[in-house]
């Protein structure tokens, strides 16, 4: 989540990890030589609505853990 070239700003950065809850991986990357993702860089609002994204991704860690489980018994891809 998070990976850019140029600078990344608030809005740009919230609704990848918006999006980003609903995927199969969820890590935070940066690019070599540009600026840090850390959520608190961003601003107390924006690390507000990047919390509730996370927090709404780890509530589905038992539905990823269940998909991914069957993906390996079925070879079945984890997103249909």
């Amino acid at each position: 989540v998070g990976v850019f070239w140029e600078r990344t700003d608030a809005e740009l950065m919230t609704r990848w990890m918006q999006v980003s809850t609903y995927q199969p991986f969820f890590r935070g990357h940066a690019h070599e030589g540009t600026k840090g993702r850390e959520p608190w860089m961003f601003g107390e609002e924006t690390l507000e609505w990047l919390m509730k994204a996370a927090m709404a991704r780890y509530a589905l860690t038992p539905f990823w853990y269940t998909v991914f489980h069957e993906a390996s018994i079925t070879c079945m891809p984890v997103m249909r």
